[in-house]
């Protein structure tokens, strides 16, 4: 339960600093890797703004780097549609157990940023 909480906190810091900063900062290229788990098969999408993968549309919002104290990490908001589905959240490189997305089909993961 310690540690659920403990990752709520870091979720809600990071979403307020990067609210204030997101329409400032310049929108860079970001790389994710796509796990389609239905066929074992892997795919490592590049793109600037949008992106249409299969019945994924993929728009990314902001790209940041992190340090807070000892912890360096990259982050991303990412807007996934997915038919009437709509996800927008934050995908993080090396703690990528913060990514909320979950999809029954493919496992995302950002790459670079």
């Amino acid at each position: 339960m310690q540690c659920l909480w403990k990752r709520l906190s870091i979720i809600l810091f990071l979403s307020s600093f990067f609210f204030n900063q997101t329409l400032a900062e310049e929108i860079n290229n970001t790389k994710l890797l796509i796990l389609d788990k239905s066929s074992s098969s892997k795919y490592e999408l590049e793109f600037f703004k949008k992106y249409q993968f299969r019945n994924l549309s993929f728009e990314l919002i902001s790209c940041k780097n992190i340090e807070f104290d000892k912890y360096i990490d990259t982050a991303a908001l990412i807007k996934i549609s997915q038919n009437d589905n709509i996800f927008i959240g934050w995908f993080f490189k090396i703690t990528d157990e913060l990514n909320l997305y979950s999809n029954k089909i493919y496992e995302i993961s950002l790459t670079d940023c």
